[in-house]
């Protein structure tokens, strides 16, 4: 597969794009890590082998992946080396060894990129503090299908998974604190979080993009878009209530219809 950065042409699967300072980072499943810089290839790193399946920024200098047989590690993009990486956990009660996957990952709350939360094939939520241990710190079994995307604010995870499940666990009670958000029926792809609004956003393979208010789960917004969706972010600018696009609208109709009425007379 191919993707394109501008008019450049590049080989592999993309897995994600994010910028770090004046460069832009790109990362494809065979672990190949492009760092570009006036549309043109500034620096090259290699952060795994096939199926890596997460690259998460953590700062302008580290970077966090994981993949299928890829523990979670962290990587200091100036030295482009690995300062960090996770262990496996213990083998299982027939003292086979536990068989590692993980399909998506977030550093979570304001931890200088210590703590990180990653989401298994095998349905399992673990908790890393790299201050502490290699292995995980705690782990959640939830559902019976991949956790598929990831993200967090403060203490709080939001993740989904293969069957539309959207849910929110606090990590300082994983088993506890478990809220469910309602609506979507496919797999969930994407889940994004509004940094200062209570807004959470998610799109997956229903074609559809869903805002629920974090605080009361209410679903404020739906959309269809037509296509199976992989990733969703939120801007900077203020998510608006319904209220207020139809005041909007309102005062559109009203400016047109001021408009032709100037239009007549000037006729």
């Amino acid at each position: 597969r191919w993707y394109y950065v501008n008019q450049y042409e590049v080989e592999g699967k993309l897995v994600t794009s994010f910028d770090v300072g004046e460069a832009l980072l790109t990362c494809t499943r065979n672990g190949q890590i492009l760092l570009w810089k006036d549309d043109e290839i500034a620096d090259k790193l290699k952060v795994g082998s096939e199926d890596l399946e997460c690259c998460e920024k953590v700062s302008d200098v580290l970077i966090a992946t994981a993949g299928k047989e890829q523990e979670l590690k962290l990587w200091d993009l100036e030295t482009q080396k690995s300062v960090w990486q996770a262990k496996n956990v213990p083998r299982d009660e027939l003292d086979l060894r536990v068989p590692v996957w993980a399909r998506s990952l977030s550093e979570v709350g304001e931890s200088g990129g210590n703590v990180f939360c990653v989401g298994t094939q095998y349905h399992q939520l673990r908790l890393y503090d790299r201050r502490t241990k290699r292995r995980p710190v705690q782990e959640l079994n939830w559902g019976e299908l991949p956790i598929t995307c990831m993200t967090s604010r403060g203490d709080n995870v939001f993740f989904g998974n293969g069957k539309g499940d959207l849910t929110r666990v606090d990590i300082r009670a994983l088993t506890r604190d478990v809220v469910k958000y309602k609506g979507a029926v496919g797999g969930l792809r994407g889940v994004a979080v509004h940094q200062t609004e209570p807004y959470l956003a998610s799109v997956g393979l229903d074609r559809h993009l869903r805002v629920h208010d974090i605080n009361t789960r209410e679903m404020v917004h739906k959309f269809y878009l037509k296509h199976k969706l992989n990733c969703v972010v939120f801007t900077s600018e203020r998510v608006r209530e319904k209220e207020e696009e139809e005041e909007e609208d309102v005062w559109e109709i009203l400016e047109g219809v001021k408009r032709r009425k100037i239009e007549d007379n000037e006729g």
